[in-house]
């Protein structure tokens, strides 16, 4: 918690008062809202541009590529994908088995 001295701020800012006024000022009274809503800005009396018009589009919709079965996986791919995926089954046994030695020389006394 930070404890504010009271008695003679530092700063040229910590002498304003700490709470707002209850009333704004006579300039201010001329800005507030009317029946709750905010004032719109001023319209300017310029006149409006015509939007730009959108080129015409093509009718119909685009013609769907035909559908194309996915050609069914040969001998040599899936030996590949075999021999992979035990690579992978390897290595994540070697790095589990290694931490695991890891651990029970950690846990053995020192001389």
């Amino acid at each position: 918690m930070c404890i504010v001295n009271h008695e003679e701020p530092p700063e040229i800012l910590g002498r304003l008062p700490h709470r707002r006024p209850q009333r704004r000022s006579a300039k201010r009274a001329s800005a507030a809202p009317v029946n709750g809503r905010a004032r719109s800005a001023p319209r300017s009396s310029r006149p409006r541009s015509e939007p730009l018009r959108q080129p015409k589009q093509p009718g119909g919709t685009p013609p769907k590529p035909p559908a194309r079965r996915p050609a069914p996986p040969s001998g040599p791919q899936i030996v590949s994908t075999v021999v992979h995926a035990a690579a992978e089954l390897v290595e994540i046994g070697l790095s589990a088995g290694a931490r695991a030695v890891r651990d029970a020389l950690g846990r053995l006394p020192r001389p």
